[in-house]
């Protein structure tokens, strides 16, 4: 559902973008030669390799927004939780620690959840079976994020071809046009590889930095989960015990 709301939010914001790119019309006598290029004029100019980074950076755009609100220690390692099945684990109410943990999908929950299945064994098995539940937990948030880096790594590969493409057309248009159209279709060609390699940095450069910055978020609660997880190890090798 959060997703849904996301995605709805961002095609506003993409159709805002788009209303205020056809605000100048290019045909308009008034936007001539000698004013300046409007976002439209830049699109068409690009291409379509300018319409395939559009799509990239929106989904990019929309990805970003969602894991930003998702991926935290508040959701992921929740305090309240972790409160709750310690006070049942010291009353040595292990099923009533299970419960608590069911149908919850935080990785907290699901390392705890598998370290109380194994109450009763060797501590080694519990350690083992939570180390075991983190490793998934903590693959699924770092694939999650990756998709961010992949984008900032496309996006630049993307606007290299235009600018090669529009390189190869400028050339072209050197070789073999004739006088009269010669220099304006490799001014044409130019803006393509200019506007290309342009795109391409604008939707590299955010993803990465989101990216960094849900990276240490990942590793905050890598580290959380971990602390948490080593304490409630030694809750349940203690209530075996006892």
């Amino acid at each position: 559902m959060k997703l849904r709301v996301f995605v709805g939010i961002m095609g506003l914001f993409t159709w805002l973008i788009c209303l205020s790119a056809f605000a100048q019309d290019p045909a308009d006598p008034i936007a001539g030669a000698g004013q300046r290029m409007t976002v439209m004029m830049m699109i068409q100019q690009g291409g379509i390799i300018t319409w395939i980074l559009m799509a990239l950076g929106f989904l990019t755009f929309t990805w970003a927004i969602y894991l930003v609100a998702t991926v935290s220690t508040r959701r992921e390692v929740p305090a309240q939780l972790a409160k709750r099945v310690q006070t049942a684990v010291r009353a040595n109410d292990i099923k009533g620690a299970i419960q608590m943990c069911h149908d919850r999908d935080e990785l907290l929950a699901n390392v705890l959840r598998a370290g109380l299945k194994m109450a009763g064994h060797d501590r080694y098995v519990i350690q083992d079976a939570m180390e075991s539940e983190g490793e998934r937990g903590s693959t699924a948030l770092w694939q999650k994020i990756s998709y961010l880096n992949s984008a900032a790594v496309l996006a630049p590969l993307l606007g290299l071809l235009g600018t090669v493409w529009g390189m190869m057309l400028a050339f072209g248009s050197i070789a073999f046009d004739t006088a009269q159209v010669k220099m304006l279709n490799m001014a044409s060609s130019v803006a393509l590889a200019m506007i290309t390699t342009a795109a391409g940095l604008l939707l590299a450069i955010p993803a990465m930095t989101v990216y960094f910055f849900l990276r240490g978020r990942v590793i905050k609660i890598i580290a959380e989960v971990e602390a948490h997880a080593s304490e409630f190890i030694e809750l349940i090798t203690r209530s075996k015990s006892e």
